[in-house]
């Protein structure tokens, strides 16, 4: 996929050109930060399977990153990140209205380039998934520092803010190439995209805890001072008892010092609970698996099983 990522970059930094001074800026810091493309990559190896990805294609996985990017920048704003990707985030730059700002104008660019390139099927799905992304975030912070909060609460959570616009991604590459009338197969891939992004969100949520900053490019324990109650949290909480009552008081205080900081992470192993999310990472990847597995033997399928492995193996 490389030319074609190639063309993606080519227009985003078009889309990011502006007379307005601060999105000048910005738009520099975001092209400087390379991040990894891993919905775009998806659309367009999906779409691959069935063909070629033309110009059309291109602009659509186009957006799916700038709509991804967008909800990047508001998500690290709410956060108070200080990280993204090893660098520093446009909140932490700027402030927290320039982020609001630059995320709202990326999310009108995806619908506008949308619009002038007739972007239908894209813009079908795009427009639903920009809806339960909305609703994610809303969810999550409704759930903040909430230690009564359920494994059924977090992954609606993930599924709605992080998995729906993976699955939207590939349900985009399976709608082209005259493969939009075929919903069975348009389904399975939207199903195949949300496995995928399951998996790839329970393991972000356990760089928190047993992550490398330096290769994962996120902060240890922003998860938890921000107040988000995660998997190996829950399931912890879950088990009772003392170890239970001291997680939910660790919990609780947010900011921890160092040795308080090893206690928690030694209290999520004793548990199981590390080895709990890490064991339904795997269980959604092998979901994404045969979701797939229809699908005849080729490079670009062999491309896709890839993408499932990384979703859970960016722990080693």
């Amino acid at each position: 996929m490389r030319r074609e990522l190639a063309q993606v970059d080519r227009q985003l930094a078009m889309l990011f050109r502006s007379k307005i001074g601060i999105i000048n800026q910005v738009a520099g810091h975001f092209l400087a930060t390379r991040g990894k493309k891993f919905r775009p990559t998806l659309l367009l190896l999906v779409a691959r399977l069935a063909g070629k990805a033309d110009r059309d294609v291109v602009a659509a996985a186009c957006v799916v990153e700038i709509i991804h990017a967008a909800a990047l920048i508001h998500d690290d704003s709410v956060d108070k990140s200080l990280l993204r990707r090893g660098l520093p985030t446009v909140n932490h730059l700027w402030n927290d209205e320039v982020a609001i700002i630059i995320g709202d104008f990326l999310y009108s660019k995806a619908f506008t380039k949308m619009v002038d390139e007739e972007l239908h099927p894209a813009m079908e799905i795009l427009a639903r998934v920009s809806h339960e992304m909305t609703i994610g975030e809303a969810l999550e912070f409704e759930h903040e520092g909430d230690l009564a909060v359920t494994e059924k609460d977090y992954l609606a959570v993930i599924r709605a803010k992080t998995a729906s616009l993976i699955a939207g991604a590939c349900a985009i590459g399976a709608s082209v190439n005259g493969k939009g009338k075929d919903k069975t197969r348009v389904k399975r891939f939207e199903s195949f995209g949300d496995h995928v992004g399951m998996a790839f969100q329970i393991t972000d949520d356990l760089f928190d805890f047993v992550g490398d900053p330096t290769s994962t490019g996120k902060g240890v324990g922003g998860d938890l001072e921000s107040g988000k109650i995660t998997l190996p949290l829950i399931h912890a909480l879950a088990q009772g008892g003392r170890d239970a009552a001291r997680v939910g008081a660790l919990v609780d205080k947010r900011q921890l010092e160092p040795a308080e900081w090893s206690e928690l992470v030694g209290l999520l192993e004793t548990s199981g609970s590390i080895a709990y999310a890490g064991k339904r990472a795997q269980d959604y990847a092998k979901k994404a698996r045969r979701a797939i597995a229809p699908e005849p033997d080729s490079p670009i399928k062999t491309a896709l099983e890839s993408s499932i492995a990384y979703a859970v193996a960016r722990l080693s």
